[in-house]
C-alpha cells in the first residue's frame, strides 16, 4: 500500500494516532490513489500498515465515514464514497464565493501572490492600459482544494492587499470598498491538460484534464472590472449554463468583441 504514507515515528504521539491515520487515508482519496468505489484496504491491512492496534484503524474509519469519505456496505468490504460536486451557474456574474455561500458551503481562500505587474496583451487590450495588479488565488472546501484563480486587476483597486481576501470574496471587497460590482460580461470554458504547477495547487495528477473558465467583467459603470481565468477540479465543480431559445444571442457589451475575439 504505497499509496498510503505511513505514520512517522516521531510524530505518535504529536496527535491521536487515529486521526493520523484518517488523514492518510484521506489525502489519498483526495488525490484520486483511491478513486470513487474503490475498496479500503482490510482491517488487518491497515493494523500492519501503520503498526497500530485495531481499535485505532476502527477509530480512523469511523471518522472518515462520518465526514463522508467512505461507504459502509453490510456485509462487503467499505468502499470510497462517490466526489461531490459543487455546482457553478455561469449565467449570472455572482462568483463562486457567492454562489457557494447562498448554499450554506463555506469557502476558504489562500491568497498566493497580490502584487503589481504587467499586463499580458489581450488584458492590456481589455483594460487600454499595460499595467496593473495580478492576484493568485487557491479555493477550498474542507480544506480541498477546488480552483486556482489567477485575476488581473485595474490599478485603482492598488490598495487591496493579501490579507483582505483571505477567506473573503473579492467581489464583495470591490463592492464595499470601491462601489464597483460585476454586471455584464463573457465566460468562456474549456477542458485544458493540468500541468506541474496546476498539479501542485490543486493536488491532482498531471494527467487528469482540468475545467478552465476564461472570464472578463464590466462594472455597473460600463468600465473594465475584472479579468481572471480560473482552472477547477473536474472531479469536484460542475458548470450549469441554462438555455432559453427566446433569447437573442446578442452580447451588449461596450467594445466587447474588440476585447475577446
Amino acid at each position: 500500500m504505497l499509496y498510503l504514507k505511513k505514520i512517522d515515528e516521531k510524530n505518535k504521539g504529536k496527535e491521536a494516532l487515529y486521526r493520523q491515520v484518517a488523514d492518510s487515508l484521506k489525502t489519498a482519496i483526495s488525490e484520486s490513489r483511491l478513486p470513487p468505489g474503490s475498496p479500503i484496504p482490510s482491517e488487518s491491512a491497515l493494523c500492519t500498515h501503520f503498526n497500530v492496534a485495531r481499535s485505532v484503524v476502527r477509530q480512523a474509519l469511523a471518522l472518515l465515514v462520518d465526514d463522508g469519505f467512505i461507504l459502509k456496505q453490510a456485509g462487503r468490504a467499505s468502499v470510497v464514497a462517490p466526489r461531490m460536486k459543487h455546482r457553478r451557474n455561469l449565467q449570472n456574474s455572482l462568483s463562486l464565493h457567492a454562489q457557494l455561500e447562498r448554499e450554506g458551503t463555506p469557502l476558504q481562500t489562500s491568497v498566493i501572490r497580490l502584487e503589481a505587474a504587467a499586463f499580458p496583451a489581450e488584458v492590456a487590450a481589455f483594460y487600454g492600459d499595460i499595467n496593473g495588479l495580478l492576484l493568485e488565488r487557491v479555493r477550498y472546501i474542507d480544506d480541498e482544494p477546488i480552483s486556482y484563480v489567477k485575476t488581473w486587476l485595474p490599478k485603482a483597486f492598488a490598495s487591496l492587499s493579501s490579507e483582505d481576501l483571505i477567506d473573503q470574496s473579492l467581489h464583495r471587497q470591490l463592492q464595499e470598498r470601491f462601489n464597483r460590482q460585476p454586471q455584464q460580461g463573457r465566460n468562456q470554458i474549456q477542458t485544458v491538460p493540468c500541468d506541474k504547477t496546476l498539479a501542485g495547487y490543486l493536488k491532482v495528477k498531471k494527467s487528469d484534464a482540468l475545467l478552465q473558465l476564461q472570464a472578463c467583467y464590466y462594472d455597473q459603470h460600463g468600465l473594465p472590472l475584472e479579468w481572471f481565468t480560473a482552472w477547477h477540479r473536474a472531479d469536484r465543480v460542475v458548470f450549469d449554463i441554462a438555455v432559453d431559445a427566446s433569447l437573442e444571442n446578442n452580447i451588449q457589451v461596450k467594445d466587447f468583441q474588440r476585447a475577446i475575439k
